[in-house]
């Protein structure tokens, strides 16, 4: 019987490799989905097209993981001509007087830097716990 060196660890690193990105979509789904609760929280609430327009998604590919929280509400302005509504409320406050108290522009991006610590740790966290 042949043992080979080589074989053996290449296997072995491909396997931690497969549970370090494991780990690390356990994270990246935790940090979107606190980030998806935290910015509908806060974002503009009048119809309720922004809020139910919202969602995220994680992928992975070639050892990397991403995660995105998305807004895509669009509206037809009064000349007929479509915008995308969520990016105009998010970007520019386009309203002035909020109908429900504590929304607010910005609403993605506020919490994700206030929470970016926060979800470095769901990360770090859970790739440790896969590498058990």
């Amino acid at each position: 019987m042949k043992f080979d060196m080589n074989d053996n660890l290449a296997g072995f690193l491909a396997q931690k490799a497969e549970r370090m990105v494991a780990g690390a979509l356990e994270g990246v789904h935790d940090a979107t989905d606190h980030l998806l609760a935290t910015s509908r929280d806060i974002a503009p609430l009048d119809k309720g097209t922004l809020r139910m327009t919202s969602g995220r998604e994680v992928t992975s590919g070639s050892g990397r993981v991403y995660g995105e929280v998305f807004y895509s509400a669009t509206e037809t302005s009064r000349s007929g001509i479509r915008f995308n509504y969520a990016l105009r409320v998010h970007e520019m406050g386009e309203y002035k007087n909020p109908t429900t108290p504590g929304t607010r522009p910005k609403f993605l991006s506020s919490p994700l830097q206030t929470n970016e610590r926060l979800y470095q740790r769901f990360i770090a966290d859970a790739i440790r716990r896969a590498m058990r």
